[in-house]
């Protein structure tokens, strides 16, 4: 395997559909809408296996360019985990982020939380999430 990392944003929307849908994210059910918002996001960063060409992992990062920054997508393939590769997208955007006060990450459940915390990240106590 020959990982490689990328912080271009031009996907090509058959790629990325694919990829989420193979992750088992739900959002992949917004097709082109996710495919414009993953290539709006202020940060992507993504892992390549050059073998395959597959895209085997991405983060992306929504910023206001100053203080505050929140990761919204940690999405790794299935057959990716377990390989530490989350851990470097994870460390290239602590690094690019260093000099923010805040950087968030959501976590849906237990586990995310869980996985968050091993990499740094406090959990806040009495923070809600709202949504509409």
């Amino acid at each position: 395997m020959n990982i490689t990392y990328s912080q271009e944003k031009n996907f090509d929307a058959k790629t990325l559909l694919d990829f989420f849908t193979v992750s088992g994210n739900p959002d992949a059910k917004y097709e082109e809408t996710l495919v414009e918002a993953i290539n709006n996001a202020g940060t992507v960063v993504s892992a390549w296996d050059k073998d395959t060409n597959e895209l085997a992992a991405l983060i992306t990062v929504v910023d206001d360019g100053k203080m505050t920054a929140y990761i919204r997508y940690l999405v790794v393939a299935p057959n990716y985990r377990g390989k530490g590769i989350n851990d470097e997208l994870i460390a290239q955007v602590k690094a690019k982020y260093e000099n923010y006060p805040y950087l968030f990450a959501f976590a849906p459940d237990d586990f995310h939380a869980s996985f968050f915390s091993k990499l740094g990240f406090n959990l806040l106590d009495g923070a809600k999430v709202l949504a509409r």
